[in-house]
């Protein structure tokens, strides 16, 4: 089995080969697909993550939960290798990190407790449908999702182009619940869909 490290690559490799008329196309469909999940369509906090360019882009799925009266909340960075979460009104507010990912700026937007997140969309490098996730090898989500006040159900959102079968796992990977791909949206066996009868 290859090592998270090469899937890494791989993967990265994989995502800047696509152009941006495939990103955005695919990106567009995802946010659409996005409200299929009941469990976001029914949150009243929902965690979003700032995207990278070679990443599913969120900003438009932030702004359509803003309007539908959703709060929403980002990630910040901490020490030690945590994130802290805080409610951003205005995606435009968001300023670079230090890893240049966009995050939220403690002095104008509130942090929240991880335990009032309804649910959350999640990136990765990777997934597979035992709901394992690849992450970059911070460790910050998986932290995050492992906390014992976390109760948010758990929808990663990648490219089709992102699943790779038979993911390598650790003891302490908290699976994914759902993935959103421009293709479908995918549950984990054993997640009820709130919305079947």
């Amino acid at each position: 089995m290859l090592t998270k490290a090469v899937l890494r690559r791989e993967m990265i490799a994989r995502l800047r080969a696509q152009s941006p008329a495939e990103r955005e196309m695919a990106g567009a469909c995802i946010a659409r697909r996005v409200w299929m999940v009941p469990e976001i369509v029914r949150a009243d906090v929902l965690l979003v993550y700032a995207s990278l360019p070679e990443e599913v882009p969120t900003d438009r799925i932030a702004l359509e939960a803003l309007r539908q009266g959703i709060t929403v909340v980002y990630p910040r960075s901490s020490p030690g290798g945590s994130m802290a979460l805080h409610q951003v009104e205005l995606v435009k507010q968001l300023g670079a990190g230090p890893w240049g990912i966009r995050e939220p700026n403690p002095a104008i937007h509130p942090q929240l407790p991880v335990s009032v997140v309804d649910a959350a969309l999640i990136p990765g490098l990777a997934w597979d449908r035992a709901g394992k996730r690849l992450g970059r090898g911070g460790g910050f989500y998986d932290r995050l999702l492992a906390a014992p006040e976390w109760r948010g159900f758990r929808c990663g959102i990648f490219f089709a182009a992102q699943e790779m079968p038979g993911l390598p796992g650790d003891p302490w990977d908290v699976p994914l619940q759902c993935v959103v791909t421009e293709r479908e949206v995918w549950r984990r066996p054993g997640t009820a869909d709130p919305a079947s009868p």
